[in-house]
């Protein structure tokens, strides 16, 4: 049987208030990821239709993934604190599901981007320069 790890001192386990200060922030940011999840739909069918959405949705799509895995790495950092607290066993799960609901949210974009011809795409990069700060990404996934 494991020892209750309530008795370590408290500069024997991890901070993790450097990614969330509280459970209820941790609440907030799951909530919010999840509502913006949701917006990030309407870019499906639309992703290619100008340089404007490409890099809308392409910063839409760095910023969850960001947000998720800090979201994700508390979760599993607090259950592996304790893998008897149910609430952190809790947590880890819909860190989980946040990966799959991500993944289920952005199924369309890297389909639709293989559409675009090198004339598109430097079309959009004249129009909207900040693009540029993608090409790496848009060279891998073409």
């Amino acid at each position: 049987m494991s020892d209750n790890r309530a008795h370590l001192e408290e500069k024997y386990t991890w901070d993790l208030t450097t990614i969330f200060a509280t459970d209820a922030d941790w609440e907030t940011e799951y909530e919010s990821t999840v509502q913006d999840l949701k917006k990030a739909s309407a870019y499906a069918g639309h992703l290619l239709d100008s340089a404007k959405n490409l890099l809308e949705a392409t910063e839409l799509y760095m910023s969850l993934m960001r947000r998720l895995e800090k979201i994700y790495v508390y979760a599993s950092m607090k259950n592996d604190q304790d893998t008897r607290v149910a609430k952190y066993q809790e947590y880890q799960s819909k860190g989980m599901s946040l990966y799959s609901l991500l993944g289920e949210t952005f199924a369309f974009y890297e389909p639709e981007f293989m559409a675009i011809t090198d004339e598109q795409y430097k079309a959009f990069v004249s129009e909207v320069p900040a693009l540029e700060q993608y090409g790496h990404y848009f060279d891998r996934l073409l």
